[in-house]
């Protein structure tokens, strides 16, 4: 104020009397001017709220008064809901017609569940129900409610709480529905598996679908999230298309809430359709039970040894057509035990089984093959024209190459062999000259021309075998070393060298094969190297016995063999491993009937691992005079020698199948 004051005074015009009143009535002015703005801001105020009140009160009459019968129409209205029902499974049958698996109608106790007070877990729809159902079946109500909530189960759908009850429980609860409310007794397919065990890993299991196998098959609209019956393994999973079938469904109505007022009707599933195989089913059980008792001859010692022996395999297939007749893998396991979940304590025992049973080494679990393998060194050293079948080399009994020196078998030194003895008696070194020479002149023959027919005939490539989860093998070579030294630098070099192309033309090193592909390589031969892809299916049939689809052989390859002399001088070979007295596979065949089936055959014994027994291989080829329509393999893993831990199964198989032959496939 000063400074005004002192400007007044200055100019003459006021005294401080007149100048404090001045300013007394400015400030009187403003208090009146802000005194009436916030009068009128509560004014504004008063105004809005009591238009709120008015719209407030005009909706809750119009609500409870005007529109009272229509929001309580809704607030008793329900949804209807589709409850799908799994359809029953196609069957997988023989050639023949024996069902290995199918679907059995059975009786089950369900219980209805509804959303919990939280909205978050399900609970009993009754109570008094789930009490008594307890009771009477000697179940934990803990356990019906974990069932209720299992991730599998779907909503507003029944849940299975007990299989197997007996007649006179469920008269009593179809009888007493006040006492079991939400309980009721249905009917509901289940997987089952006449057979049991036999062919269990090549039919397979279904079991919950899981995230990724839902995202592939969503588009198709038939399978739900949490679907218990899905092919997980073998068979089950490959033909998983054909076997399902079509849901049907429950319509149901439910209150907003979600409980449950009322069924509507039903729509009925159809079932999958069925897929015949080309399996013999006489033929799959002699195979099985000969592999098995062999197995256990062999850690007997009945055989020498006595040897480990966990597991065994063998393949059957048709020369002409590329039919799987017969797969087995032993030990293998009861399919049943997943038919409604398997228990952790039943799975657990598989796992820590003796020799693994849920592997199928039929198509897993790749070995080396050994001196089967040169079947594929000596088509490419003929057909290369490396050698001819009149080259001749001596055998001393060992072969040296700069410091390595590698032997054949104990007491092997046959002297000087063309290719025919050298096949017949399993002559190491022999091959190991084909290895070292096709590495000596690269620059004429390549890097890989052993590995290029090995892969003709199917060695560590595709198979084509409508299966899943097959290992395909490898055969060893400078690109597959680079690729094992990234993997594990410690254990392998990057380099490939002479020694090791040496090993890999007597079937040792890194190459692994499987017995389906043994089989097919030899079938490839027998045929005159057409390679067919293996096939177990023959073909797809609906519910009413009509043809869906005739699986037809494909053919995958074709081995060459350059000069019908090449072709006879191997064959020459595998007779002589069965019919020559030097034949590593001669006292196998002592008696056989060789003037009315001819065999020819190779031994394996593949060192997997130093100071551990080998494993054992042999494979054939035969049949009917001058027409033979069946190759085997058989491989043994950790069971010796080829001549004594695989060759006596495979002629088992050959005496089934001379008084027993496949028959036609049914449909």
């Amino acid at each position: 104020m000063s400074w005004q004051w002192n400007k007044l005074r200055g100019s003459g015009k006021a005294t401080l009397r007149e100048f404090r009143q001045k300013e007394k009535r400015s400030k009187k002015i403003a208090a009146e001017k802000a005194s009436a703005h916030i009068s009128w801001r509560i004014s504004a105020i008063g105004v809005i709220s009591l238009a709120l009140v008015v719209v407030l009160a005009l909706r809750l009459w119009s609500i409870q008064v005007l529109n009272a019968s229509v929001y309580k129409k809704m607030a008793n209205q329900t949804i209807i809901k589709k409850v799908p029902i799994d359809p029953p499974r196609g069957l997988i049958l023989t050639r023949s017609g024996q069902v290995l698996a199918g679907d059995v109608s059975e009786e089950v106790v369900t219980i209805k569940p509804t959303i919990g007070p939280t909205g978050k877990n399900w609970v009993a729809l009754d109570p008094n129900g789930e009490a008594n159902v307890s009771a009477l079946l000697g179940i934990k109500e803990s356990q019906i409610y974990t069932d209720m909530n299992n991730v599998q189960n779907i909503p507003y759908q029944p849940v299975p709480i007990a299989y197997g009850v007996n007649q006179q429980d469920i008269l009593q609860i179809n009888e007493h529905p006040n006492e079991y409310g939400g309980i009721a007794v249905e009917q509901q397919y289940l997987r089952t598996y006449p057979q049991n065990s036999l062919a269990s890993q090549v039919i397979g299991y279904v079991g919950q679908i899981n995230s990724l196998e839902y995202q592939s098959v969503a588009k198709t609209g038939i399978y739900s999230e949490n679907d218990p019956t899905y092919g997980q393994t073998g068979l089950e999973a490959s033909y998983e298309k054909y076997l399902y079938g079509k849901p049907g469904y429950q319509l149901e109505e439910v209150d907003p809430a979600g409980n449950p007022v009322a069924y509507i009707g039903v729509t009925p599933p159809q079932a999958g359709d069925s897929v015949v195989l080309n399996m013999d089913y006489g033929l799959e059980k002699t195979l099985t039970n000969d592999l098995t008792q062999h197995l256990i001859a062999l850690r007997n010692g009945q055989f020498g040894g006595p040897y480990p022996a966990p597991s065994g395999a063998g393949v059957v297939i048709n020369i002409h057509n590329g039919h799987v007749l017969a797969m087995v893998s032993v030990p293998g396991y009861n399919n049943n035990l997943w038919v409604g979940g398997i228990s952790n304590a039943a799975y657990q025992n598989l796992v820590n089984a003796y020799g693994y049973p849920l592997n199928n080494y039929a198509i897993q679990s790749p070995n080396p093959p050994g001196s089967d393998f040169k079947i594929a060194t000596s088509t490419a050293a003929l057909d290369d024209g490396l050698i001819t079948p009149s080259y001749e080399f001596y055998d001393p009994g060992y072969y040296t190459v700069g410091n390595l020196t590698l032997h054949d078998a104990p007491g092997d030194h046959p002297g000087w062999i063309t290719v025919v003895p050298a096949l017949a008696l399993s002559s190491d070194d022999f091959f190991y000259n084909i290895g070292a020479m096709f590495w000596q002149q690269q620059s004429k023959y390549g890097v890989t021309p052993i590995q290029n027919m090995a892969a003709k005939y199917g060695f560590g490539v595709p198979s084509g075998v409508d299966l899943p989860q097959v290992d395909n093998g490898q055969v060893d070579s400078p690109s597959l070393r680079k690729v094992l030294h990234k993997l594990a630098p410690a254990v392998y070099p990057s380099t490939y060298y002479e020694g090791d192309n040496m090993e890999m033309a007597f079937g040792q090193g890194e190459t692994l094969i499987t017995p389906l592909e043994l089989a097919n390589a030899y079938a490839t031969f027998a045929n005159g190297g057409t390679r067919y892809a293996p096939e177990m299916a023959n073909a797809i049939i609906s519910p009413s016995g009509k043809i869906v689809t005739k699986i037809a052989p494909k053919v995958m390859a074709h081995v060459p063999y350059g000069s019908q002399a090449n072709y006879q001088a191997i064959l020459a070979g595998f007779e002589g491993a069965v019919d020559n007295p030097i034949g590593t596979a001669y006292q196998d065949f002592t008696n056989f009937p060789l003037n009315k089936w001819e065999v020819a055959g190779k031994t394996g014994t593949a060192t997997v691992r130093h100071g551990f027994p080998p494993t054992a291989w042999f494979v054939a080829f035969f049949g009917p005079i001058g027409n033979p329509e069946y190759a085997a393999a058989v491989e043994v893993s950790a069971g010796g020698y080829g001549t004594s831990g695989a060759a006596p199964v495979v002629r088992q198989i050959i005496d089934y199948l001379m008084s027993n032959p496949p028959p036609k496939v049914k449909y």
